[in-house]
């Protein structure tokens, strides 16, 4: 990895979220003082914001039932008296129902049956996917939120327990489906689902949940559960297994007996049964000058073609036997490499899988075989697979990726190692190459959306000891990327567990000075500040920082991406004139390196600016934001978030020079351009909506901004109540209630938030005056004129000491401090 790789958001400024972007934080005109968040100001323009650009979501999700699957011309077959069974089980007070078998009996179509006839019958239904962690959590988050669970009681560590505390409160019927439930252990969550205190519990009330599982072992599920197992199509339950046959082949291909016969051999799996059905109508469509000698056409010819291999119907090869027919035929068609490539798809993860980007001819052309296919070729075996059901080759959205999707029991039958090298191979290069972007960038967050599992999930299953040097330090470079999307995300819990994984085999395999490990430390430096773990963050940069100046010198672009890194934590601690003096240091070096307008430099000057701003340096500060503004522009458009940052803090300082009528228009202007930058597909940030809130307050939109606000509480992802970026989106939203004269619920909610920063800071710390200063007012509001007088002689106290007698924020306090003075006690 160089350093240019290596530097991520952080140093190519608002070009891909900046350094400054890379974290949310304010500063207080009040004091010299860094706080995460966005924040507003009582009665006077004193705090001035701070906060990251919008990010991409990690994990989009519905918890919606998938019943546009259902094909009313196709009905349920065979499965009566195990859909009645199921809808009579609630009644009888099992709540916690297990439909469990083998894969490709027809859970999931039994499930969607039964979601259907719920939602008919005015039941909430909800369908969540437990293929993997991140998207099971988002999906039961989702799900607690629609059931009435507020943002803050999801983030307090006990989300489970509010999930089911909601659900349990409900009056009216619900169903809660957990699909695809394979890996059990996903359901645990902080607890274990058997002892009911997973993520998945028995229902209590008007509800029901029903899982779908492969796994039928009852201890697993807890005395609590009721399992319904799920068998094929056997026995007296064989004709319906012919009738799906029937459905989905043609009516040529032989009669009811012949079909009968057919679906006895197979089995009567109805993933089987549907794949044969497929098999035959696509074989019949072929004409029969192009047909390979044999090809079956009828069932009876099917069966045969069965029987040339082993005797015997053994259900666990029945799918693979199957799938090997229909490779056949394509083979007969003349796609050759149809086997090939089927075995490649399944070498990547379980999620959708952006085909133009990793199947190219120009990607493939070290693949082997495949590599002897050109554009058209690969088109032409890609919707060979899709018509026989092997793949999912759905229509794009408009302005998406293609994708296509696989079967998980298609891809567990059909995964080799050898091609597995292949497909991490192919993941290495398109991550690694220029056109797919830097995952800090908006314009690319959709490419990393689907890239990074794959790339993620590749590096989990490789055995990196048999890597050589080369290979393994590429890898990493395409996980650091990959881990990088999550950040953005804010998915800092999955991001921190993933660096930490890449730190444990970079140090097996260099040494504590090699450029790929210092970067690595230093970006998971930067999710542990993002996490609030500042010391942390400071002891890993300050060891990495003392490294590079060692290795190569201190203005060498790795020392300096350290200290620029190593600033940003002292300004979010409030150590205001350490962090200075750190970025006018990296702000020299990367001058004489780079120039005034190139994105690392524009990105120190930035960070330089906003403390110049907050030491009451307004015209310098106004200077160097309109610089800063201009080469911005000029670069890459007024609507860029970057921009738009650079904006915002530009009109910010106009409005504290007093200059309100070129403030206002500023604003009004800013905050057009975010809303329309809003769109349907826009990420649900904390950060922007934080921007807007503080735009909206600042335009006098209390409303509004309340409304703003609260929507920045309600998509904070991992960040807790508690978390310094959530304590000062409460802090405003509190202050935005007073300003409209909710006097009772902003002075309850500015305590805590006083006594949550100063269980983090401590009494005197300059990050907790603002909040302290907003509670004094809230205070003078509620008529308890000495309390609110004690709290501001502390402010004024403190400032005094830390800022000087003269300092701007220290003649703020102490104007304060006069007011409340001539307000008689017990005068609201």
């Amino acid at each position: 990895m160089t350093e240019a790789q290596g530097c991520g958001g952080d140093e190519v400024g608002g070009d891909f979220g900046g350094a400054d972007e890379a974290g949310t934080r304010v500063h207080n005109r009040l004091t010299d003082s860094t706080v995460h968040g966005a924040v507003v100001q009582a009665g006077r323009a004193d705090i001035v914001l701070r906060a990251t650009e919008p990010v991409e979501p990690a994990v989009p999700v519905t918890v919606a039932p998938p019943l546009g699957l259902r094909d009313t011309s196709r009905p349920l077959r065979g499965r009566a008296d195990a859909l009645a069974r199921l809808e009579a089980a609630a009644p009888a007070g099992d709540r916690l129902l297990v439909l469990c078998g083998m894969g490709g009996c027809g859970k999931t179509t039994l499930a969607l049956e039964l979601a259907a006839r719920r939602t008919e019958a005015g039941c909430r239904v909800w369908w969540v996917e437990a293929r993997n962690g991140p998207a099971l959590e988002a999906a039961l988050r989702a799900v607690a939120r629609q059931a009435g669970a507020a943002a803050e009681e999801l983030e307090r560590g006990d989300t489970a327990d509010v999930l089911w505390s909601h659900l349990d409160r409900l009056d009216a019927p619900w169903l809660l489906v957990v699909d695809n439930a394979d890996d059990p252990a996903l359901l645990d969550g902080p607890g274990a689902l058997n002892a009911g205190t997973g993520w998945i519990r028995p229902a209590t009330g008007a509800g029901t949940v029903l899982v779908t599982t492969r796994e039928s072992t009852p201890a697993t599920w807890g005395p609590a559960a009721r399992l319904h197992p799920l068998q094929p199509l056997t026995g007296e339950r064989l004709a319906a297994a012919a009738r799906i046959l029937r459905d989905h082949a043609p009516d040529t291909a032989g009669t009811e007996a012949e079909a009968h016969a057919l679906a006895a051999r197979l089995g009567g799996l109805p993933l089987a049964l549907r794949l044969a059905g497929t098999y035959l109508t696509e074989a019949g469509r072929t004409p029969a000058p192009f047909r390979a000698p044999g090809t079956p056409t009828t069932y009876a010819d099917y069966r045969r073609a069965w029987e040339d291999g082993p005797r015997g119907l053994d259900p666990a090869h029945v799918l693979p036997r199957t799938w090997a027919m229909s490779l056949d035929l394509l083979d007969q068609r003349g796609h050759a490499h149809a086997r090939g490539l089927l075995e490649l798809i399944a070498s990547f993860a379980d999620a959708d899988l952006p085909y133009t980007l990793l199947l190219t001819p120009d990607r493939l052309a070290d693949a082997g075989p495949l590599a002897t296919l050109d554009g058209p070729a690969l088109w032409q075996h890609l919707t060979a697979l899709a018509a026989l059901g092997l793949i999912d080759l759905p229509d794009p959205a408009p302005d998406t990726l293609p994708v296509l999707r696989m079967h998980p029991l298609v891809r567990d039958a059909s995964r080799t190692a050898g091609a597995g090298r292949t497909a991490l191979r192919l993941l290495v290069v398109a991550a690694l190459a220029e056109e797919t972007g830097a995952p800090e960038d908006a314009e690319f967050g959709r490419v990393w959306r689907l890239l990074s599992p794959h790339v993620l999930d590749g590096f989990h299953r490789v055995d990196t000891g048999s890597l050589d040097d080369e290979d393994f330090l590429e890898i990493t470079d395409a996980v650091d990327l990959a881990v990088r999307h999550l950040w953005v995300g804010g998915l800092l819990t999955q991001a921190r567990a993933e660096y930490e994984a890449v730190l444990a085999l970079e140090r097996e395999r260099v040494d504590d000075t090699h450029p790929d490990l210092l970067v690595t430390r230093r970006h998971f430096a930067r999710v542990l500040r993002d996490l609030g773990e500042f010391e942390a963050a400071r002891a890993e940069l300050e060891e990495v920082l003392a490294i590079e100046c060692e290795r190569a010198g201190e203005t060498h672009p790795g020392a300096l991406n350290a200290r620029h890194d190593l600033a940003l934590v002292l300004a979010a601690t409030g150590e205001s004139e350490a962090a200075r003096a750190a970025f006018e240091a990296v702000l020299a070096a990367r001058r004489a390196a780079f120039g005034d307008a190139h994105p690392f430099t524009l990105a120190t000057r930035h960070e330089l600016a906003q403390i110049l701003h907050d030491q009451g340096e307004l015209a310098a500060a106004r200077a160097e934001f309109e610089a800063i503004l201009a080469v911005r522009d000029a670069a890459s458009g007024r609507n860029h978030p970057g921009t738009l940052v650079t904006w915002h803090r530009l009109a910010l300082v106009l409005r504290d020079l007093g200059e309100a009528e070129a403030a206002r228009a500023e604003f009004e202007a800013i905050l057009a351009a975010r809303r329309g930058g809003l769109g349907e597909d826009a990420p649900e940030s904390p950060a922007d909506f934080a921007k807007i809130a503080q735009l909206l307050y600042d335009l006098g939109e209390l409303e509004e901004a309340r409304a703003a606000y609260e929507l920045a509480l309600a998509n904070r992802k991992e960040r807790s109540e508690t978390h310094p970026d959530t304590l000062v989106i409460r802090h405003n939203l509190a202050v935005v209630r007073l300003t409209l004269g909710e006097l009772e619920a902003a002075l309850a909610e500015l305590k805590a938030v006083v006594a949550h920063e100063r269980e983090r800071w401590g009494d005197t710390h300059l990050a907790g005056l603002p909040a302290r200063r907003s509670l004094a007012l809230a205070l003078l509001g509620a008529g308890e004129r000495q309390a609110a007088r004690a709290e501001l002689e502390a402010i004024l106290r403190i400032q005094h000491e830390r800022l000087g007698e003269d300092h701007p924020y220290t003649r703020a306090a102490r104007e304060d401090l006069a007011g409340a003075r001539h307000v008689p006690e017990g005068t609201a």
